[in-house]
């Protein structure tokens, strides 16, 4: 039934494909009509243009949804879903059924501007705000050839908003919101731009500071059951400053400095024992000891942009150094007597990038692109991790270790593209060689003994694409890619906890995984522009998995499984008349083992072939509308909109299944002569659900929040 509608929304798809010709015909689209233009493949290129399944968010977009980082995206992207979203800076992010829970490289690529964000080892995703940015991009599908290792499920690209020359400009923004059952939050943002030297330089300045009321309570073991001891404890505070010096050092030539320094601090976690009511069973752990998650980031970039005149030079430089920093000690049930589990971790990961490509400039039906990449790279991991659990049958662990995981890496890559037919067919093919050599040291303080190993991890990864004009207004495209994730290792401790659980050996190096992805897809305008659609349909074969099992606490990877994902997006805007906006976005998804080998179904008996990969929800959908006005009467404009987002369940790797989400917001506002009014409402209806369900608990979504958002330009 599932891929009768796959068949179906595709067979539409091919209609509009035929379609788009004839309406171009009748009524022609203004060129552009406000059209987001994008950098996603190294070039500047409206959204329509692009042969690739991407989105875009403009700055003024992120405002109207009220998204302040990048889970609040989540439901928006056609294939996303939450992973993990255990504190802000401590999430994971999957696309279109790439998943291997939250150890690892992560499975999607992250990029500031042209900087990219990667930790060794952690499917981590930068913990920034979605405040004084130009756009956000997001690519679904694998990016190895222009975006390197990782970048298997997509690619999400941050691009900050750049400095003004010519013009001194400030914005101010506050917002103050109430949480049912929970503790009132309030944000203040602001951003500075002046030229220093007209026309010649100038510094933009932004930064704000969020804290989150706490809406979960501390209950103590009582009895057979739990008496509330404290309310509304998981307080969030957040605050960043992030600075952009622009320097146009000649008409040819520009430079872009830039620093951000971000820090989030959480009291307790996301994961608690309850969502309804969102409750912590003692999470004081066994000593008294307060839980925290804590997550730093300092980035520092500069990026040079030089028009040779046949080709456009970029330079791209950066320098990151991140910390995550947690207890997520906690007691047992009573049912299970007087065990515990105490995680005290830390993780600081540094990281140096240089990246230089050259595109070319020229009409003509050739085009190329060059590009070097190197990194230089570190994690420092030091855990500490006791689990004791009296009443059950799975081994105590005691992990005490510190380990040093480094990474020097290079990559060549480069496309050429060459056009036919009046440029209506446009051929590409491209390729990326990529080396990764890894090292691990690490000490077991538990026994004393040191540990010591490397590897080298290579790949070529090819991408083919096939895009044909078929308007003015309508492309259809297909894409052939591979994707790649460097191999890694865990301690000694960890691979040991594991084998003594299990009986089965596991391996402390974990190799490779790949993938090879198989798309079609169309987007475009019809009737005039009243429709524009963006749809795609696909297959991704991923092998040599990098597998996450929970066992007594302990996360653990390993080599060995193969999977198949099938599935489509969709993408549809509706303007059926003037200042009204309707849109969805949709995903239906088939992911699932194809072949595992024995002993990992040992360690993981649901990597069984024909089993679900976890972490993937089978289905999503996002409807929303917007309407806008103009108030002529008071001289200002107004808007409204509102949205409802399904994602079915999703299954961990111990087999618990979450539950769906179903949630609905509402945003209105007013705007005149610099300033802008806001009411909105999130999660509307109040529900509460277990996004995520594991072993070791839940993560809710948040409740019903009311609130106001006032800014002003000046």
């Amino acid at each position: 039934m599932r891929f009768d509608i796959l068949r179906l929304l595709l067979s539409g798809v091919a209609l509009a494909a035929l379609a788009g010709p004839a309406l171009a015909q009748t009524a022609a689209e203004p060129e552009d009509d406000g059209e987001i233009v994008v950098t996603a493949l190294k070039r500047e290129q409206t959204l329509l243009k692009v042969p690739v399944s991407i989105q875009a968010f403009s700055g003024a977009q992120l405002e109207e949804q009220g998204a302040k980082e990048l889970n609040d995206l989540i439901e928006s992207i056609p294939g996303a879903s939450s992973v993990s979203r255990t504190a802000p800076g401590f999430e994971t992010i999957q696309i279109r059924g790439i998943a291997s829970g939250t150890t690892g490289d992560a499975t999607v690529g992250y990029y500031v501007d042209d900087v990219p964000f990667s930790v060794p080892n952690l499917q981590l995703a930068p913990p920034s705000r979605l405040f004084d940015l130009e756009r956000v991009e997001v690519l679904r599908g694998p990016q190895g050839t222009l975006y390197g290792q990782g970048a298997m499920g997509g690619t999400i690209r941050l691009v900050t908003a750049s400095p003004d020359f010519d013009e001194i400009l400030g914005r101010a923004q506050v917002e103050g919101s109430l949480t049912a059952g929970g503790e009132p939050s309030y944000a203040v943002d602001g951003v500075v731009n002046v030229p220093v030297a007209p026309g010649v330089a100038a510094l933009r300045v932004s930064g704000g500071y969020e804290s989150v009321g706490g809406f979960a309570d501390l209950a103590r073991p009582s009895g057979t059951g739990f008496a509330v001891t404290r309310k509304d404890v998981n307080d969030q505070e957040s605050w960043n400053i992030r600075a952009k010096l622009g320097i146009k050092a000649s008409d040819d030539v520009g430079i872009e400095l830039g620093a951000w320094r971000v820090e989030n601090t959480l009291d307790f976690r996301n994961t608690m024992d309850t969502a309804d009511p969102p409750r912590y069973n003692d999470t004081t752990g066994p000593d008294g000891r307060p839980n925290f998650v804590n997550s730093n980031l300092t980035l520092l970039s500069g990026v040079i942009n030089a028009d040779l005149g046949f080709a456009k030079l970029t330079s791209s430089t950066s320098y990151i150094d991140s910390l995550l920093d947690f207890d997520a000690s906690f007691l047992t049930a009573p049912g299970l007597g007087s065990g515990y589990l105490r995680n005290i971790s830390r993780f600081k990961s540094t990281a140096f990038t240089q990246e230089v490509r050259l595109a070319s400039s020229s009409d003509g039906p050739f085009g190329w692109l060059v590009g070097a990449y190197y990194s230089d790279g570190e994690i420092e991991s030091d855990i500490c991790l006791s689990v004791f659990l009296p009443c059950s049958t799975v081994f105590s662990v005691n992990i005490n270790s510190f380990g040093t995981i480094k990474t020097k890496a290079w990559a060549v890559f480069g496309e050429l593209s060459y056009k036919l037919f009046d440029d209506r067919l446009t051929l590409t093919a491209g390729g990326r060689q990529f080396r990764d050599r890894r090292r691990l040291t690490g000490l077991d303080r538990n026994t004393n003994v040191q540990t010591a190993q490397g590897d080298v991890f290579k790949t070529f990864n090819p991408r083919f694409n096939a895009a044909f004009q078929a308007s003015d207004n309508f492309l259809v495209y297909t894409n052939v890619a591979k994707g790649f994730r460097s191999g890694s290792f865990q301690s000694a401790s960890q691979a040991a906890a594991a084998s003594a659980a299990l009986g089965v050996p596991v391996d402390e190096a974990i190799q490779p995984d790949k993938v090879w992805s198989y798309e079609v897809g169309a987007k475009g305008k019809l009737f005039d522009g009243l429709v524009s659609l963006d749809a795609a349909i696909y297959q991704i074969d991923w092998s040599d998995i990098q597998l996450q099992s929970t066992i007594s606490g302990v996360a653990t990877l390993s080599n060995g499984g193969n999977a198949r994902s099938k599935g489509i997006d969709l993408g549809l805007i509706i303007k059926p008349v003037g200042g009204l906006t309707l849109q969805l976005v949709g995903n239906i998804n088939e992911t699932e083992f194809t072949s595992v080998l024995p002993t990992i179904v040992a360690i993981n008996p649901l990597a069984a072939p024909g089993s679900r990969i976890p972490n993937v929800p089978k289905s999503s959908v996002q409807v929303s509308a917007n309407y806008a006005h103009d108030l002529t009467a008071w001289d200002a404009k107004g808007f409204i909109n509102g949205s409802y987002s399904f994602r079915n369940t999703q299954l961990d790797s111990s087999g618990l299944e979450s539950d769906e989400l179903n949630e609905f917001k509402l945003r209105a506002g007013i705007s005149k002569a610099g300033w802008k009014f806001q009411l909105f409402a999130e999660n509307l209806t109040n529900t509460r659900v277990a996004l995520t369900r594991a072993a070791l608990g839940i993560q809710p979504n948040f409740p019903r929040r009311l609130g106001a958002r006032f800014s002003i330009d000046f």
